[in-house]
């Protein structure tokens, strides 16, 4: 499995319904049908998403769609969320993160009332959890699929942030505003610190 072929996995697993549920079961689906080498690929792809994501940068930008308050777990599901919108605005977001504000499933958040429902929450924690979910249940697979793929391959899988770029950590409130102002006019006045 090439990185093309893992996010036609994720834009075909949008067809499968709007709740994470209904994807997720869509991709376990998938993925118990490849083979033991395209299921670690997929492994290592998804790990992989995390490294262009992994930027104070971005992580302000879900601090404005979190009300000011994107913990460090809170970041790492917001990249797996942020995957979930597909290829094109998983690449814009990395190269301009207040072009969120252009994504209608972040337009849909700014519209929706307070406080938002659990499945509202730009997160998305199980997507990560479910190719371990279909290695737990193959033959091939001996253990938690995330160690098999760092041993076999000898790569490192990406568990929590760590940016590097910290001058963005370090924003005041009126800095993140001019610096992402399309996503300030949508989340702004929600904003806490």
């Amino acid at each position: 499995m090439d990185v093309d072929d893992f996010w036609t996995f994720i834009e075909l697993s949008r067809r499968a319904g709007p709740q994470p549920g209904d994807r997720e079961a869509f991709l376990a689906h998938r993925l118990s049908r490849i083979s033991r080498s395209d299921l670690l690929d997929f492994v290592q792809h998804l790990s992989g998403t995390r490294e262009p994501a992994n930027t104070y940068r971005l992580w302000r930008a879900a601090d404005i769609l979190m009300e000011g308050g994107c913990s460090t777990d809170g970041f790492h599901y917001f990249q797996m969320w942020l995957v979930g919108l597909g290829r094109t605005a998983y690449e814009r977001a990395i190269a301009d993160p207040d072009s969120l504000a252009t994504v209608p499933a972040v337009q849909r958040l700014a519209s929706l009332p307070r406080p938002w429902q659990d499945d509202d929450h730009p997160t998305w924690e199980s997507l990560e959890y479910v190719a371990c979910e279909v290695g737990d249940q193959r033959a091939d697979i001996d253990g938690d699929i995330r160690d098999v793929v760092t041993a076999e391959r000898a790569v490192t899988l990406r568990t929590d942030p760590g940016p590097n770029d910290v001058d963005w950590a370090r924003l005041r409130t009126e800095m993140v505003a001019l610096r992402y102002p399309r996503l300030w006019a949508l989340f702004g006045e929600h904003w806490t610190e």
